[in-house]
């Protein structure tokens, strides 16, 4: 039997029927996974199943959106939700930034890397990362790199050279970072923004960096591809 949408859920979908109509690139070309756009459908699937499809949640940052898609494989179909998170209509598509900035400490042979420790809310821990923020659509991706190094670390540098760039997950956003290597040319204050809870900021010698991503203490993923990527071009 067929429930009633409640009100969430119908705004849901009326928002969606606007992003499809405004960015139509978001929809299309999915040959194994297809989106389904019919509205009768999506009505009926979100109160049979009880679940909000559509747009389902909106912030300046991101648009949570989870399609009715229908996945085709080995002969069989089927049809189900999938969750997505687009950058905001009408924003700029500007990659984030990450930042592996090195030094060479007094006493060490080894450069050392400087890290961000803060707690994230999506883990609920502190967690040891290398400097990294969204793009900025006002600011050459080089400039901001050094901007967001400074504003978090204190630390300074000349020059960002641009490492790579990769999609950050592929299962949920095509979201993509572009990852900057600076040579540390001296050091203020830091000046991080009220929300970001950083509890401190630190250098480690690249190798002790790797033995601790490998044990696991070490868990961001950016900072693991900045480290492999510095190493693949430097090395």
């Amino acid at each position: 039997m067929t429930g009633r949408l409640s009100d969430h859920q119908r705004r849901a979908i009326e928002r969606y029927e606007q992003l499809l109509s405004e960015r139509p690139e978001l929809f299309g070309d999915r040959q194994r996974r297809p989106i389904v756009s019919d509205r009768r459908t999506l009505s009926k699937y979100a109160a049979d199943h009880d679940v909000v499809l559509g747009v389902a949640a909106e912030t300046p940052y991101m648009w949570l959106i989870n399609d009715l898609v229908q996945s085709r494989t080995a002969g069989t179909s089927v049809i189900h939700p999938y969750l997505r998170v687009i950058a905001p209509p009408g924003a700029a598509d500007v990659p984030g930034v990450v930042v592996l900035a090195t030094l060479n400490t007094d006493g060490q042979a080894e450069e050392s890397v400087v890290l961000v420790e803060q707690e994230r809310h999506a883990t609920g821990r502190l967690e040891l990362e290398v400097p990294r923020g969204f793009g900025d659509p006002e600011s050459a991706a080089d400039l901001h790199a050094l901007a967001e190094l400074r504003q978090e670390t204190g630390y300074l540098g000349d020059r960002a050279e641009c490492l790579g760039t990769t999609v950050t997950n592929s299962g949920t956003s095509d979201g993509s970072a572009s990852f900057y290597h600076v040579r540390v040319t001296g050091r203020e204050d830091a000046a991080p923004e009220a929300y970001e809870a950083i509890a401190a900021i630190r250098l480690m010698p690249k190798s002790e960096l790797w033995r601790r991503i490998e044990s696991g203490v070490i868990r961001d993923a950016f900072t693991l591809q900045a480290l492999a990527l510095y190493e693949r071009r430097f090395a």
